[in-house]
């Protein structure tokens, strides 16, 4: 997309999207929202920075965005996983009322968010390239 105007707006707005869809995921257990709900708020102001800045990776650079979604993805499923290792008993626990007061729920949140996010870029550049 060469239109002037989107790119100079989206560079500002990008920075909110992306903090928002951080929120999201990190009070999703306060308030509605969460990590699914985060993730794509996240993954969708990403891809569209892909849109509208374009996709002009070079030769070996190309396919780095996929390799580190993949990665992503890898990283949300051990986080993911992280709570059925983890006994009850020897959890982390938090106070009433705080970001971090429902323990591991806040770190499961951010790796579903990873996941998400990084499926929805991983599925984009999947489609790019046919």
């Amino acid at each position: 997309m060469q239109d002037y105007i989107t790119k100079v707006v989206f560079r500002y707005v990008l920075l909110f999207v992306l903090m928002y869809g951080f929120y999201v995921v990190m009070h999703g257990h306060l308030s509605p929202g969460g990590g699914f709900a985060g993730g794509m708020i996240i993954g969708l102001g990403v891809l569209l920075y892909f849109l509208i800045y374009g996709l002009q990776w070079r030769g070996r650079l190309r396919y780095l965005p996929l390799d580190v979604s993949i990665i992503f993805i890898g990283l949300g499923s051990l986080m993911e996983g992280i709570k059925f290792i983890l006994p009850h008993e020897h959890g982390p626990v938090g106070a009433p009322g705080e970001l971090f007061s429902v323990g591991i729920i806040s770190v499961v949140n951010f790796g579903i968010g990873l996941c998400v996010a990084s499926t929805i870029l991983s599925i984009f550049y999947l489609i790019v390239e046919d």
